[in-house]
């Protein structure tokens, strides 16, 4: 693992952490509250040597010894000899043996120090120990190092400060104890973090479910909380991330083989609750958007799910096909007509639920109605059951020409889903890929999904254009300038003279094309206004017909009458007059009503 696993490992488990440095905090404080309060006493002894003998050599030796006799003593300060000392001096109700647990010594470096601390929970007492200790220790000394009963001792102790009364307690320590138990608690979520991630088997993205598989991912689709009430994509917005990851999948399955590409898909997951058929739903809902025509066959017979989400009738469906019972025809069910684009999707729910699943689907008959819907329909889905539970979804990938495998994230385990594939190429079936479904949008497991949403489209700004459209020749054959979206064909149409191809040029914000070469005039939708247009030609009531000058065989007709750079006013074909018909065309009729009716444009037969 690298720097950045272990940051994702921690921030996937923030929550546990943050838990146990909660709990660690919550231990101490308690630990704290509820510990014994200790007052500590100390008494300070200084040890030195009574040698008498007069010079600085004699004095460094006296020193000297005195240190050596430090560091012993304060071994000997909680002995038991003290301690019984200091019970019959104070008559305390207690024993040598705990009462040299409250006695501790330390010497002071480099110095003839010895310092005694007495620990208690009575402040009093505990002043009252360490000045008892002090003097009982001086007399055990004396007794020590005296040589013989009337020559004094060669060192001595004596007390050089007395014990002061202790105001403040010294255990517990709040401030420490919370510190320790917030960094144990801190250790403790660290460790439980790294152990979760190491026990997890579960599948959090296409890496796993890749090295799962050995297959391509095909599409990652996001969680979506609004998912559980509106389901299908058509009920959401057009260009959310979850409707573009469906639109991905159709386009990777498009090019999963281009030569050969799979007519049928079977659409599985290796357990329950995996999304598996609201996926095959949408996949056909955004098939049927592209333009294809969609079979959608329910081939889960044992929890039928259709009725539901697709609201269609499930009394008759596969099931009766297959017994004999009712017709195909008459058990297809158009779904989602004008809601779907330019596609169709037919839906054959499960029909009655038989006690013999696993045996129909496996039957001939199954086999046969698949091929008969592959020759009627663009591409045949078929929603299965899981694929470890039962072995349904095993016989009819033997049926299908392509098999798709469900995966959710962060509840499918990857054991799950590697047997769920080598259970498919146990029965050689073919598998385009895997679907990870209900990725999380947030955490640091989520998807790329955040962004998305500002790349959908904007609406268009009407802007004028800063060419001079009428110094440049016409694009197209016999497409002259129109007025702006809405403009009324009144105009157009008062005049007497105005042909049908102007009026109807004009009406309805579309230009009408004449073919110069023999073409059916062809409506194509107006561009604004030319700003630089001629105003006269503008204003002329006849028509773009009228104003089209006759293109030569085989060429693309002018402009009629446009201005050049100088101004001037040019004639199309050759000096021939704008309104004369040209020889090789017959002419436009006239309009039948002259009345200011915009009427229909009559085209020129073709040659």
């Amino acid at each position: 693992m690298e720097l950045r696993d272990y940051v994702r490992v921690l921030r996937r488990s923030w929550m546990l952490m943050v838990a146990c440095v909660v709990l660690g905090g919550l231990l101490a404080a308690a630990a704290t509250w509820r510990g014994t309060k200790e007052y500590a006493a100390s008494v300070t002894m200084v040890v030195s040597s009574p040698d008498k003998a007069e010079g600085a050599a004699s004095a460094y030796q006296g020193g000297l010894l005195s240190q050596q006799r430090v560091k012993s003593y304060a071994n000997l300060v909680a002995s038991e000899r003290v301690a019984a000392s200091v019970i019959g001096r104070l008559h305390l109700k207690t024993t040598p043996e705990t009462l040299r647990g409250q006695i501790s010594a330390q010497a002071v470096p480099d110095t003839v120090l010895l310092r005694a601390t007495v620990r208690d929970r009575v402040p009093r007492r505990a002043q009252s120990i360490a000045d008892a200790v002090g003097e009982s220790f001086s007399l055990a000394v004396a007794q020590i190092e005296a040589p013989t009963d009337n020559e004094p001792p060669s060192v001595r102790v004596s007390v050089w400060e007395r014990a002061k009364l202790p105001v403040t307690p010294v255990s517990p320590q709040p401030a420490r104890n919370l510190a320790l138990g917030v960094l144990l608690g801190l250790i403790a979520g660290i460790a439980a973090a790294l152990v979760r991630f190491r026990l997890d088997t579960s599948i959090s993205g296409e890496e796993d479910a890749r090295e799962s598989t050995d297959l391509p991912n095909l599409a990652v689709i996001a969680y979506d909380a609004d998912a559980v009430r509106r389901p299908l994509i058509i009920n959401a917005r057009p260009h959310s991330a979850r409707a573009e990851a469906f639109r991905q999948l159709r386009t990777n399955l498009q090019f999963v083989d281009v030569d050969a590409g799979p007519r049928s898909i079977l659409v599985s997951s290796s357990v329950p609750g995996e999304g598996k058929t609201t996926t095959i739903c949408n996949l056909a809902i955004s098939l049927a958007q592209g333009g294809a025509r969609v079979c959608l066959i329910e081939g889960d017979l044992r929890r039928p799910s259709f009725g539901e989400y697709l609201g269609v009738e499930s009394a008759a469906g596969l099931t009766s096909v297959l017994i004999g019972a009712a017709d195909l025809d008459d058990v297809l069910q158009p779904w989602g007509e004008g809601r779907v684009g330019e596609g169709r999707v037919e839906v054959l729910a499960s029909g009655p639920v038989p006690p013999n699943p696993s045996e129909l689907l496996g039957s001939k008959g199954m086999a046969d109605l698949i091929e008969l819907l592959q020759a009627r329909f663009d591409i045949v889905l078929i929603d299965a059951p899981p694929l470890l539970p039962v072995t349904d979804a095993a016989v009819l990938a033997t049926r299908a020409e392509g098999v798709l495998l469900v995966a959710r994230v962060g509840r499918t385990r990857r054991e799950q889903l590697r047997r769920a594939a080598e259970t498919l190429r146990a029965i050689d079936a073919r598998m385009v890929g895997t679907v990870l479904n209900m990725v999380p949008t947030k955490g640091p497991d989520a998807y790329y999904f955040a962004q998305y949403g500002s790349y959908a489209p904007r609406g268009r700004h009407a802007r004028s254009s800063t060419v001079r459209v009428a110094d440049l020749p016409a694009p197209d054959v016999g497409v002259g300038p129109a007025r702006p979206l809405g403009a009324s064909a009144a105009t157009g149409a008062s005049s007497g003279g105005t042909s049908p191809a102007a009026a109807s040029g004009r009406s309805g914000g579309h230009r009408a094309a004449t073919a110069g070469s023999g073409r059916e005039a062809v409506a194509v939708p107006a561009a604004r206004e030319p700003i630089d247009a001629d105003p006269s030609a503008a204003a002329d009531p006849r028509g773009p017909a009228e104003l089209a000058g006759t293109a030569p065989r085989g060429g693309s007709a002018t402009a009629g009458r446009v201005r050049n750079r100088r101004g001037e006013a040019k004639r199309g074909d050759a000096g021939r007059s704008a309104t004369e018909p040209s020889a090789d065309r017959p002419a436009a009729s006239g309009h039948p009503d002259n009345s200011g009716s915009a009427g229909a444009a009559s085209s020129p037969s073709p040659r």
